[in-house]
């Protein structure tokens, strides 16, 4: 059966009725899960598929604002409530993990009623093979989560280090309430606007997310799962179309922007 893409789909592929309990539907999905893992199953290529299926399938029966999985981390500590050597420690590991360098991505995604829109992410990290997934996190207010989560459609655009000032416009974002303190002027409710950009059609779903024409490479990918870790949540999203083009240029990163998002 292929990735379920309504509620019908959904049910019948777990072998619930559409209208089953939050509780029944969760049972079913573990014992199917515990089946058709790859970890159960290293062996079968189409594993990895089939874990996929159900995940959306569970995804789409409990809602968008029900995750599919929540890993229970222990909150991190209030700055205030440390000792000054635990504040030591603390301005150490950030210093440490704000020299992991990220790639600038503008990850681009559609309303349902087909505007486009982008921002920039850094991390972005493709975690599959067979099949090709990306995992990409957001914050949890952020309007291209809640526009993917609409509408599943995704595309990362990776700029040559020539496009330092494309990714800039993409910087801000489009609700001004999100920035706190600052008026609306700082906010960019039409990031699109005068950007070159092309519409992908998905073969299954109406709409199309866009892709930057000045990028140096290209892929396409449809959400399949939303996992909430921490203040932020991934998105696990399955690759369906992608390209490289002939630029003699380097990635843009955050070694050549001092752009850091980290620590």
């Amino acid at each position: 059966m292929p990735i379920p893409s309504t509620a019908a789909d959904a049910a019948a592929l777990l072998g619930v009725g559409v209208t089953a309990d939050r509780d029944t539907i969760r049972d079913r999905y573990r014992r199917l899960a515990r089946i058709y893992h790859p970890d159960a199953n290293p062996d079968d290529d189409a594993a990895g598929t089939r874990m996929l299926e159900l995940n959306a399938a569970i995804d789409l029966l409990l809602g968008a604002d029900t995750p599919t999985i929540d890993l229970d981390f222990e909150p991190q500590p209030r700055e205030r409530s440390l000792t000054p050597r635990e504040r030591r420690q603390d301005a150490r590991i950030r210093s440490a993990l704000q020299h992991l360098p990220y790639g600038i991505y503008v990850i681009g995604t559609v309303t349902p009623e087909g505007k486009p829109n982008a921002m920039v992410a850094d991390w972005v990290m493709q975690v599959s093979f067979k099949p090709r997934i990306l995992c990409v996190s957001f914050e949890r207010d952020a309007t291209s989560l809640k526009n993917l989560r609409e509408t599943r459609q995704l595309t990362v655009s990776l700029l040559p280090e020539s496009g330092m000032d494309l990714a800039a416009r993409f910087l801000q974002p489009s609700d001004p309430s999100k920035i706190e303190g600052r008026s609306a002027e700082f906010a960019a409710p039409d990031k699109m606007r005068g950007v070159s950009y092309v519409q992908l059609d998905h073969p299954d779903l109406e709409g199309g997310a866009p892709v930057l024409e000045d990028s140096l490479a290209w892929v396409a990918a449809e959400a399949q799962q939303f996992i909430p870790i921490g203040e932020h949540i991934l998105a696990l999203c399955r690759v369906f179309d992608g390209d490289a083009l002939p630029i003699d240029e380097g990635p843009l990163t955050s070694l050549y922007t001092g752009w850091h998002y980290g620590g």
